[in-house]
């Protein structure tokens, strides 16, 4: 896969190698770094919890 920018909208796109050269003859440009990178998969940061005051219910009165 190669990565080109739209000529149009200006977006990155991945291209199939077989297509390279169609690509390339509609005008569109390589992308700066033409090799696809494994995206970087990190752990889900956890928020610490942190105890706060009990929270008030409400109950409805009831209509006299």
């Amino acid at each position: 896969m190669v990565k080109f920018i739209n000529k149009r909208i200006g977006s990155t796109m991945w291209v199939a190698d077989d297509r390279v050269e169609e690509y390339k003859a509609a005008g569109h440009k390589l992308a700066a770094n033409p090799t696809p990178e494994k995206p970087i998969m990190n752990e889900p940061e956890v928020a610490e919890q942190v105890e706060d005051e009990p929270v008030k219910k409400y109950v409805r009165r009831k209509k006299r």
